[in-house]
């Protein structure tokens, strides 16, 4: 038998505490995860983003707005200094 002073089982079993839940929530966050992917791939990732915006509108107490663009290839690829897709013909 190992005798502990109590400060030291205190931080053991604390950390233990700790440690089980932040699995729970990586437990949790894996699986709402997937969900997520569920509705990207049902819905669309612009669709999806328009209402993560617009709920975020909604439940902001700052009154802070949600900003994103999807950057076109030619963006990406630095032949273009728009992120916005160009309609344009070469």
């Amino acid at each position: 038998m190992i005798v502990r002073e109590p400060l030291e089982m205190a931080y053991q079993r604390d950390q233990a505490q700790r440690e089980s839940a932040e699995d729970q929530q990586a437990e949790a966050w894996d699986l709402d995860s997937l969900a997520l992917e569920e509705v990207v791939k049902r819905w669309g990732i612009k669709t999806v983003l328009h209402e993560i915006a617009e709920i975020h509108e909604r439940i902001s107490k700052d009154g802070s707005k949600v900003q994103w663009s999807v950057p076109s290839r030619a963006y990406l690829s630095g032949h273009y200094d728009d992120p916005n897709p160009c309609d344009c013909e070469f």
